[in-house]
């Protein structure tokens, strides 16, 4: 997905969806740490990152938080309807399983009809 938004950015063509979805890749580890702890140590530092890309496309700075936000709440919504799959991919990071792995328990657990 990062390569995917480098190439598209460098060509000028980042399309909604593209945006929409890279910015909830980039907050999905804040509000995952949010929604287990209570708090997101790193979000601040994490929102600042993705505000960058938006204000590179000459985005406002009222759209660039209209965009965090909803990225922000359309992550949490994702991450408490598969809470499953969140909870056994925390498991597996937390024994230091590899990429391939947790990409695996979130295909095996989460059903394609429910994405």
């Amino acid at each position: 997905m990062a390569i995917q938004i480098y190439e598209t950015v460098n060509a000028g063509k980042v399309s909604a969806t593209v945006l929409k979805r890279f910015s909830c890749i980039a907050l999905a580890g804040m509000a995952a740490e949010y929604l287990v702890y209570g708090i997101a140590e790193g979000g601040p530092a994490n929102i600042d990152k993705l505000d960058m890309l938006p204000k590179s496309l000459a985005f406002t700075q009222k759209k660039v938080d209209s965009q965090v936000r909803w990225s922000v709440l359309n992550t949490v919504l994702l991450l408490r309807r598969h809470e499953l799959a969140r909870a056994k991919l925390v498991e597996a990071m937390s024994m230091g399983k590899s990429v391939g792995t947790c990409i695996g328990i979130i295909e095996e657990t989460i059903d394609d009809s429910d994405i």
